[in-house]
């Protein structure tokens, strides 16, 4: 990340720099943004205040035309409009609010798709000198330091449109509202079940159908023509689209159908839910996904019909109950007390209502570094969990902790990456899925640990007592055998 200071300020409203840190990976909010498809080889990409332009030659190895802009270092740099436009630690170092409100605007007004505005929002200079709005640094460079929620505010105050919070100090403004919609239904959407072939009988003989067959059951619906790659090969050999449709709706496997239309049916109410969360409006049908518009068709007499559900499906947030039976129905998880852990490579598979209340939380911080959520049965709370190397330390500490508080719309933060005693987990195997492929290991060592009685300790969910508990057993661990010196 480019270090930027205050010099004088440019014509365009960005603070000229003295000092830049070269860079040779791109900044977390490149990677986030490329990560939830912000950014993709189709999109042009400004960097406005590109410092070294680190960014810029990440993005163009990645084929991604991208080009930038910076005061000091790019004076003569692309300066224009482009699809998406990444804003980048400028805002802290701009002395001067209306200097700072303009570069922002600005910036806005460049985006064609979506703005990225990433600032700083830690507390790492609540020692330095108070100037301004903000402080001066040990270096004498100006900071203006933000909570998660005055920067949204900011943001929204200053654009007049709805931000969407990708990480802590991290936010999405978009100008195009498809392009809005598109992000909320890649986030809602996903294809969980996996292909079935075993039950196809009269298509048997026809890859090709088969293959149109899997897809159906993956989907829960018949595949459209655009959806399938040699569909025009299915027409040529058994005759018209109603027919193809028959015989797959014949020959599908129906319990994987049903399963995977219940799925589907699940993601549009988060999606719906979650643009009532926002406050936006559902987009109109003709604006979403064609695969999105055939679901909606296939599974409610009307969109208006959708939407009346995503709404009530909405309000079981504020239902303990629903939430509870939610959480006590899943397969997977480990639940303590009123709290379910899961990992997070079983995320996508929650019930609708659990994945809703992580979005909410996501909403708050944006989607930070975890991969252990820990969700309140009562449905108040998420902790967002980071234990370092979780595959492979049998018994991974914890390393920090983001706890979000929905009703409040706040978070605390706790930092254990100094604790000598942080707490740590024990049997990894409740968290996962049976087909995570370290299951078997998490497995074999939680039996071990059974078999020797070493869970039944007090106090083991901290490193110290639980290193005390194996060293009086006589007991250590190799990897994840469990064994006797």
């Amino acid at each position: 990340m480019a270090v930027k200071t205050l010099d004088t300020a440019s014509a365009a409203g960005v603070p000229r720099q003295r000092t830049a840190i070269r860079r040779y990976r791109c900044s977390r909010p490149v990677s986030v943004a490329l990560a939830d498809g912000i950014i993709t080889k189709d999109t042009v990409v400004l960097d406005y205040g590109c410092g070294l332009g680190g960014d810029i030659r990440y993005l163009q190895k990645q084929r991604i035309t991208a080009a930038g802009w910076d005061p000091h270092h790019r004076p003569d740099g692309t300066l224009g409009p482009a699809d998406v436009v990444h804003l980048g630690y400028v805002l802290n170092v701009i002395e001067d609010p209306q200097e700072r409100m303009m570069t922002l605007r600005r910036a806005y007004e460049f985006a064609r798709r979506a703005l990225i505005v990433a600032v700083r929002v830690d507390r790492t200079l609540d020692d330095a000198d108070e100037f301004g709005d903000g402080y001066l640094t040990n270096r004498g460079t100006f900071q203006k330091i933000y909570t998660q929620a005055e920067f949204r505010e900011y943001l929204e105050q200053t654009v007049g449109r709805r931000s969407h919070a990708a990480g802590l100090g991290m936010a999405y403004v978009f100008a195009d509202d498809q392009a809005e919609a598109s992000y909320l239904a890649n986030r809602a959407f996903t294809r969980r079940l996996e292909y079935r072939t075993d039950l196809i009988a009269e298509f048997k003989k026809s890859r090709v159908a088969q293959r149109f067959v899997a897809l159906a059951n993956t989907l829960g619906r018949v595949p459209l023509p655009e959806e399938f790659r040699g569909y025009d090969r299915l027409v040529e050999t058994f005759g018209s689209s109603e027919r193809i449709n028959r015989l797959t709706l014949h020959h599908i496997d129906s319990v994987s159908f049903d399963g995977s239309r219940a799925q589907r049916r699940d993601d549009i109410l988060v999606f719906l839910a979650m643009l009532r969360l926002q406050g936006l409006k559902p987009p109109p049908i003709s604006a979403l996904p064609p695969t999105v518009r055939s679901d909606i068709k296939t599974i409610w007499p009307t969109y208006a019909a959708a939407q009346t559900e995503g709404t009530e499906f909405l309000f079981r947030l504020g239902d303990p109950q629903q939430v509870k039976q939610s959480a006590a129905g899943l397969p997977v998880g480990k639940l303590v007390a009123d709290d379910l852990y899961i990992h997070r490579s079983i995320e996508d598979d929650l019930p609708a209502l659990l994945r809703l209340i992580v979005f909410a939380a996501k909403q708050i911080v944006g989607d930070v570094i975890y991969n252990i959520i820990k969700v309140r049965t009562d449905g108040r709370a998420i902790s967002f969990l980071y234990y370092p190397d979780f595959d492979h330390d049998a018994h991974p500490a914890l390393q920090s902790s983001i706890r979000v508080y929905l009703p409040k719309a706040t978070y605390d933060i706790r930092d254990y990456a100094t604790s000598d005693n942080p707490p740590i987990l024990h049997r990894k195997d409740a968290f996962v899925s049976t087909t995570h492929p370290l299951f078997q290991q998490f497995h074999g060592l939680t039996a071990a640990e059974e078999r020797a009685g070493l869970l039944d300790a007090p106090n083991i969910g901290y490193r110290q007592a639980w290193r005390i508990v194996l060293s009086e057993r006589g007991y250590s661990i190799r990897g994840h055998d469990l064994v006797k010196p």
